[in-house]
């Protein structure tokens, strides 16, 4: 199953969990998340133990009024990308058991420049804050996000493939939610969140 995250969205899923459609057996499915389009956006990708992974697209817009790209204060303050950051990890994270326990949690930086902008050194100072180690990916236009099949693997991140089948979020039916589904957190980062464009031929 792969599930395609748009501007500003954070999605996490459970990537060994059962995917439980409508009117449909039960299925064991290693999860899948993507984004395309990081012009000047970054993509944060973050996986856990247990074969959890979130994805979120954040928008170039996303600075505290210093360094590149100029623009005003948005990560600061109750509204701000670092406070619905913390929402949107603290809302993934209850999900997952002994997640702020786990020794190592893994989170990778996707963008499309070839030095780091304002935003992404944001978001590496935030993942560092929260005890999560990460790295860089420069001169990328988006993300693919493969769970591990296993304890002994880590999460993969690969450069963006043509993808034609994928679910959007929150508008698919198909999603299920909480325990026995696949997704765990779907949280907008700022007013400008919306689902990805579903595939060409219909959603």
């Amino acid at each position: 199953m792969w599930i395609m995250v748009g501007l500003d969205q954070w999605i996490a899923i459970d990537g060994r969990e059962p995917l439980q459609l409508p009117g449909q057996p039960s299925v064991r499915e290693i999860g899948h998340l993507a984004t395309r389009g990081l012009s000047g956006c970054v993509g944060l990708a973050l996986g856990w133990e247990g074969g959890q992974i979130a994805l979120a697209h954040v928008f170039s817009g996303c600075t505290d009024g210093t360094g590149k790209p100029p623009g005003p204060n948005t990560w600061d303050g109750p509204n701000g990308y670092r406070a619905k950051l913390d929402h949107a990890l603290a809302m993934t994270q209850a999900a997952i058991p002994g997640a702020t326990e786990q020794k190592y949690r893994l989170g990778i930086l996707v963008f499309s420049e070839s030095d780091p902008t304002r935003t992404v050194e944001l978001l590496a100072g935030w993942l560092k804050d929260n005890g999560i180690s990460s790295a860089q990916y420069p001169d990328w236009s988006g993300c693919n996000v493969s769970a591990s099949p296993d304890d002994d693997d880590e999460m993969t991140v690969s450069k963006p493939s043509l993808l034609t089948n994928y679910l959007i979020a929150p508008v698919d039916d198909g999603l299920t939610w909480g325990p026995g589904g696949q997704m765990i957190a779907c949280e907008e980062l700022s007013a400008l969140a919306h689902s990805a464009d579903p595939p060409q031929g219909g959603t």
